[in-house]
Order: C-alpha cells, then sequence, then structure tokens
C-alpha cells in the first residue's frame, strides 16, 4: 500500500480545530480556577466581616458590664448578662433567620451545644499547637451539605479571667467552675458556616459566559484566518498544482499569473515560470543531443562488441594456459617425483653400506640424498600452490586431537632433527581441548615450521613445540620457537609471501623453495586459523598458530 497523505486544507483545519479545542480547555481551565479563587476569597472576607461584628459585639458587652451590672443607686448587681451570653444570642438569632451559622465552640465548653465538631476541632487543635495560627477556612460539609467553613480563634484577654481564670474549679459569678485560663491563651473559637449554592451557582454561571464569549471570539478569528489563508495560500496553491500537472504531462507551455496570492505564493508562482521556461529550452536542447548520443552509442555498442570477442579470445587463450600448467603439473607429479623418490631411497642405502673408512663416498651419497630431499619438497610445494591456486585446496572439519597432531610431527621431524644436532623437543598442556580442523593439514603446517626451525638453528640449539589452552581469551595456540639466526622485524610479514627468502647467505644447511611459510599461511587461513610469528635476530624465532574459540569443539558438539 501506498503513504496517505493528507490536503494542506485538511491539516489546516486539523490543527486550527485542535489549537482552539486547546486553548479552549485551557482558558477554562484557567476561569474556573480563576472563578474558584475569587468566590474563595469573597467567602473569606464574608466570614472575616461576620467575626469582626461579632467580636465587636463581645467587645461592647465587656466595656458595658459596669453598667449593666450597677443599679442608679450605684450598687453593683450581677445580672446576667455577660458578654458571651449576650454573644451566643446574637448568633443563634442571626442564624434562625438565616442559612448562615455563627457559634461559638471549645473543646470544654460550658454548654453541650458549643461541642466542636470535626472541622471545629481540627481547627482548635492547629490553633492550641500554634500560637501563630488564629484562622482555619476551606470548603467542608455540615449537616450533610458542602459548605464554607470559617473559624477564628478566640484570644484570653484580661476580662476573661474573671469567669474562666484561676483559680480552676473556683466557682465564678455565673455558677460554673473557672477553667483555669491564662491570658493571651486560646479560650475557644468562633465558629461560621455560610451557604455557597448561590457562590457556586454564580461561579458556574460566569464560567460558562467566558467560554461562550471565548468560543464566539475564537470562531469569528477562526473564520476570518481561515478565509484569508483560502484566498491566498490555499486557492493558489491548487493553481500550481494544476500546473504542475500541466508540465507533467509534457505541456511545458503552463504559465501562472503573479500578484494574486501572498508574497511567498508569488514567489513560488515566479520559481515555476522560471522553472516551466528553463525545461522548455532543456527539452529542445534534449532533443539535439539525444540523437548525438544515439551515434555515440552505436559506436559504443560497437567497441563493446570488439573488447568482448578479444575477451573471449583471452579467456580462451587463459584456457589453454591453464590446460598447459595442468598437464605441465601432472607430468612434473608422475615424471619427477617416481625417479626422485628412487634417487633418494638409493642414496640412503648407499650410504647406509659405504665403508665407514670411506669417508669421501659417504658424504657424497649424504649430499645426494640431500639435494634429492629438497628437490622432492620444492615440488610438493609447487603442486600444493598450484592447487590453491587452482581452487582445489579444502580443508575437513573434523574433532581433532592436537596431542595426535603433535605426536605425529615428532615422529617426522626427529630424524632430520637428529641428523643436524638440533634438539626437537615437544608438549602438550593438559587442558587443551579438541578442535575442528583437518589433522594432514594442520600436521603439514606444523612439519614445515618446524623444518624451517631445523635448518635455520645452528648445531646444538633447539626446537620446542608447544600446544597450550588460553581460558581468557578461549583460545589454542601451538608455537614452534627455536634459537635459530632470527629474522628481521622488516622482513616479518615478507616470510609469508610464495618464493621469498630472506636468507641467501651461502651457510644455510640448505636451500628452499620459498614456498614453505607460504603454504603454512594459506592451511591456517583455510581452516580459520591465524599464523604470527614473533622474532629478534641472533635470539630465534617463535611462529603462533592460533585456534579461535568457534573452532573448539564443545559439549553439543561431541
Amino acid at each position: 500500500m501506498g503513504k496517505r497523505s493528507f490536503s494542506l486544507k485538511t491539516i489546516y483545519l486539523a490543527v486550527l480545530t485542535v489549537a482552539f479545542a486547546v486553548s479552549c480547555l485551557a482558558f477554562a481551565l484557567f476561569d474556573f480556577h480563576t472563578q474558584q479563587e475569587q468566590t474563595e476569597a469573597a467567602l473569606l472576607e464574608e466570614a472575616r466581616t461576620f467575626a469582626r461584628e461579632m467580636d465587636a459585639v463581645w467587645q461592647f458587652m465587656d466595656n458595658s458590664q459596669t453598667v449593666i451590672n450597677t443599679t442608679s443607686d450605684g450598687i453593683y448587681e450581677f445580672k446576667g448578662l455577660h458578654c458571651a451570653v449576650v454573644g451566643k444570642s446574637v448568633g443563634r438569632l442571626f442564624s434562625a433567620g438565616s442559612d448562615y451559622v455563627i457559634r461559638y465552640t471549645n473543646f470544654n465548653p460550658r454548654s453541650e451545644q458549643d461541642v466542636p465538631d470535626e472541622f471545629e476541632a481540627q481547627a482548635l487543635d492547629a490553633f492550641y499547637a500554634d500560637s501563630s495560627v488564629t484562622e482555619r477556612f476551606g470548603i467542608a460539609a455540615f449537616e450533610g451539605e458542602d459548605r464554607f467553613r470559617y473559624v477564628q480563634a478566640l484570644e484570653v484577654d484580661e476580662s476573661c479571667l474573671e469567669c474562666h481564670g484561676s483559680p480552676k474549679g473556683e466557682v465564678d459569678i455565673t455558677g460554673f467552675e473557672k477553667e483555669g485560663w491564662e491570658q493571651g491563651g486560646v479560650g475557644g473559637a468562633i465558629s461560621i458556616v455560610i451557604p455557597i449554592d448561590q457562590q457556586q451557582q454564580a461561579l458556574r454561571d460566569n464560567v460558562v459566559r467566558d467560554i461562550a464569549f471565548f468560543l464566539l471570539l475564537t470562531v469569528v478569528i477562526g473564520s476570518i484566518v481561515y478565509v484569508a489563508t483560502t484566498l491566498f495560500v490555499l486557492r493558489p496553491l491548487r493553481v500550481l498544482r494544476g500546473a504542475f500537472g500541466e508540465v507533467r504531462a509534457g505541456r511545458l507551455g503552463a504559465s501562472l499569473a503573479e500578484g494574486c496570492a501572498a508574497k511567498e505564493v508569488d514567489d513560488l508562482f515566479g520559481g515555476f515560470n522560471d522553472m516551466a521556461g528553463e525545461l522548455r529550452g532543456m527539452y529542445g536542447h534534449l532533443e539535439s543531443q539525444v540523437q548525438e548520443r544515439t551515434v555515440d552509442l552505436r559506436e559504443a555498442n560497437a567497441l563493446l562488441e570488439r573488447q568482448r570477442d578479444k575477451l573471449e579470445q583471452l579467456n580462451a587463450d587463459l584456457a589453454q594456459e591453464t590446460q598447459f600448467k595442468s598437464d605441465l603439473l601432472s607430468m612434473v607429479n608422475h615424471e619427477l617425483r617416481t625417479p626422485l623418490t628412487s634417487i633418494i631411497t638409493f642414496a640412503q642405502i648407499s650410504r647406509e653400506a659405504c665403508d665407514p673408512a670411506n669417508e669421501h663416498d659417504r658424504r657424497s651419497w649424504e649430499e645426494i640424498e640431500k639435494n634429492s630431499q629438497i628437490l622432492l619438497t620444492m615440488i610438493n610445494d609447487m603442486l600444493d600452490i598450484a592447487r590453491s591456486d587452482a581452487g582445489t585446496v579444502h580443508a575437513s572439519r573434523e574433532p581433532m586431537d592436537l596431542g595426535d597432531v603433535v605426536a605425529s610431527v615428532r615422529s617426522t621431524m626427529a630424524p632430520l632433527a637428529q641428523k643436524y644436532a638440533v634438539a626437537f623437543r615437544t608438549s602438550v598442556a593438559s587442558d587443551v581441548p579438541l578442535v575442528f580442523g583437518d589433522f594432514e593439514k594442520t600436521a603439514r603446517m606444523l612439519e614445515n615450521l618446524a623444518s624451517n626451525a631445523i635448518k635455520f638453528t645452528p648445531d646444538g640449539g633447539s626446537v620446542e613445540l608447544r600446544a597450550a589452552y588460553d581460558a581468557d581469551s578461549r583460545t589454542v595456540t601451538l608455537s614452534m620457537a627455536d634459537t635459530g639466526i632470527g629474522i628481521a622485524q622488516e622482513d616479518q610479514e615478507r616470510i609469508f609471501e610464495r618464493f621469498v627468502q630472506v636468507d641467501s647467505t651461502s651457510t644455510r644447511k640448505y636451500n628452499g623453495s620459498g614456498l614453505g611459510l607460504a603454504l603454512v599461511r594459506e592451511y591456517a587461513d583455510v581452516q580459520g586459523f591465524a599464523v604470527s610469528v614473533d622474532s629478534e635476530l641472533g635470539q630465534g624465532s617463535t611462529f603462533t598458530i592460533t585456534v579461535p574459540e568457534e573452532a573448539i569443539v564443545g559439549e553439543d558438539d561431541v
């Protein structure tokens, strides 16, 4: 299915709708929050006003006690009309005629009507715990309905101590036991309950009115923006799209009238007209170029035909040379190896049968045997290289015990080491695991390395073949270390190239073909092994074959 796309108009309307919806929601939330804060602030101010008025009544009655309780003759006569009685009476009278409730409360009231409810008890706890807290307010339940609750702490002054001071338990003039209050403490609180039905309804009405006005305003603005965008952007773009359709259909004479859209769209119209003019010029020029390129293509095709014929001839010549090379190698294999083997065998027999006193004849037979062996080794190496070039060298992947490989190499190389007075030692660590590889090619690699090590090690030197396992890197290494003449640093990479011999002195024990180490690397590569050398002139060399982790036989492979 193709990629779904939307028109610019659809995208514009969707973005405009989302923007209006988000802005309307944000405005509604902000307006509701603002109206709610204003309503709560008005209710709080109303409650504080009631509290101040009740406090004024309380203070008036306190200041008038001398007048109230003194007769015309100047005799003190307590009439029971003290500030607490008057304040509570005024609160009950006000509450009885409205939905408002004004009352006084305390934890140990003298009247059961003044026992605090949950909201008032929390306020009293806050007042007693922190003297700086003097009021508590908020929306809370009262008699099953949400009301605005306001509780203000009453501070104990000197006038309160006459009835509520010390000593605690003494009966005051009203007939109640004194509570032992101290001046400056909290003597209870005035509680004011204000209905919020009208305020909430007004809040909702205000929010609805504001949202309606905002919606009307946004619709008007959005309509104006949409009409302007349609006239100056969307409609010209549709015209531009039609002009592009004409060009796509090959009608390059299309042109757009400028000056009827926004500046940016007019710039697009001008750019389109320029592009159409250039296309018309290019199209005319292209036709002539096509004709020219057609002629060039015919000539190129003719040249390719000639080159193809030449390549076919070269392939035929190469096949002929390959066949000649194959025939030559077959001839070498059959016509040279057999006589050389016979010569080597005859030389060995003649050397062993030679009179011990006849040193000259014995050395002559040894020289014949040595040089014949060198020639046979060179022939074998050349045959192996030829097979590698032909792509016929493949390595088997079978589990093999490197201990057996090392033992085979030791058995093969021991006579050569004894002949040239070189100590040849081997060691295989007990933790060396089985590895996947080709037994014969691995043995051939080690034999070539051992042969090189022996021939470049002076009499009395040593060569050691070691097999070890590195648990940290999870690799197996086969190392051939000698005490020979060493290899210069600049020659250590070249020695693995074909026909490269870094030692051309006449003191070498016998010549070589320069193919032994090349075969070592190729046999290693075909098995997935790595070959490296570490050497220093005059200090000997160490060749290392590294078997990677993936070539180690695991428990699941057994």
